[in-house]
């Protein structure tokens, strides 16, 4: 998949003479999002024309209202899930003041019909584009009428009675509810990132981590996991722990995600090499809370029961998916 970086509709060539589109920030890639896809994906295979996907590199509340939520999923991640989706391009709009005046006429005309050749358009039951969101959904049948394309909105996906969204999956994980996230989101929760050097003392206790650099906002309790670890080195059954590390360093401020990998030695040996590579972990299971120990010998011990119960769980645990 390639995908384009534009401040403004004016930086974007002619990309397609002819192809079908959706809309929208997709952030999580939720059931809700992952329908609208699927039915994009279809529309492509039935016209025979590239998928292409417009969202933003940002979430538009942050300029709108001044406040955005938290992002579930970083622009990266986001990128690498939308083209597992079946997304040919992807142009990602860097919003702005300027941007969000443009007018839903100027961004159907200029951007769908001349740059795009939209021949059909797939929507979410809540998109609106342009200035003041006038561009709902009947706006934009009407202008599928006007310009020759088909307009598809795709209604919600309920799960328990309730629409699946990205603000209800936030909250999931921000409660620590893993189950219920990932029953939305229809995957495990995961985290993209890159490896990082740490300050190398998991080594020196015997459980060597991989630090991890994660550029998302949406993140679960400080905590144990059980994880998958998927890396250069394939998918691996590890051990997460999201925390202020207080048996070390009780004035500790920034919360760090150290991945420890079951049977292989841990990532920090000097074998694997793999800094500044990224690393995706799953979660999947939660293991206890965060804790500060007495000295080494106890949270070694710790330690290790993480570990045996991770390693009970990976037989029963579903193999980390898109």
């Amino acid at each position: 998949m390639r995908h384009l970086i534009i401040a403004s509709l004016d930086e974007l060539d002619v990309l397609h003479d002819a192809s079908v589109v959706t809309i929208g920030v997709f952030d999580g890639l939720h059931l809700g999002h992952r329908t609208i896809l699927q039915r994009l994906r279809a529309a492509g295979e039935a016209r025979g024309l590239p998928r292409v996907c417009v969202t933003f590199s940002t979430h538009p509340k942050a300029v709108l209202l001044g406040e955005a939520p938290r992002q579930i999923l970083s622009l990266e991640h986001r990128l690498e899930l939308l083209a597992a989706a079946g997304v040919d391009t992807t142009v990602v709009i860097e919003f702005s003041p300027a941007f969000a005046s443009t007018e839903p006429e100027a961004f159907v005309e200029q951007l769908l019909v001349r740059k795009l050749g939209v021949t059909e358009l797939v929507i979410g039951h809540d998109t609106a584009i342009g200035r003041h969101r006038r561009g709902d959904a009947d706006y934009l049948a009407r202008a599928g009428k006007r310009y020759g394309f088909a307009v598809v909105a795709v209604g919600g996906v309920l799960l328990d009675g309730e629409v699946v969204s990205s603000t209800g999956v936030r909250r999931a994980i921000a409660a620590g509810d893993i189950a219920a996230a990932e029953r939305m989101l229809g995957r495990p929760v995961s985290l993209l990132g890159t490896i990082v050097k740490g300050d190398g003392r998991g080594a020196t206790i015997g459980f060597p981590t991989a630090n991890l650099e994660v550029r998302s906002e949406a993140f679960p309790p400080l905590g144990v996991y059980a994880v998958t670890a998927r890396c250069a080195l394939g998918d691996l059954p590890a051990v997460m722990n999201y925390g202020l590390r207080p048996t070390f360093k009780q004035d500790e401020r920034h919360a760090v995600f150290e991945i420890h990998i079951l049977d292989r030695g841990g990532t920090a040996e000097p074998d694997f090499d793999l800094y500044g590579q990224h690393m995706e972990v799953f979660l999947h299971s939660f293991l206890r809370r965060e804790q500060r120990f007495d000295g080494v010998e106890a949270l070694q011990a710790q330690i290790v029961l993480d570990c045996e119960q991770a390693r009970a769980l990976e037989h029963t645990l579903p193999p980390a998916r898109r």
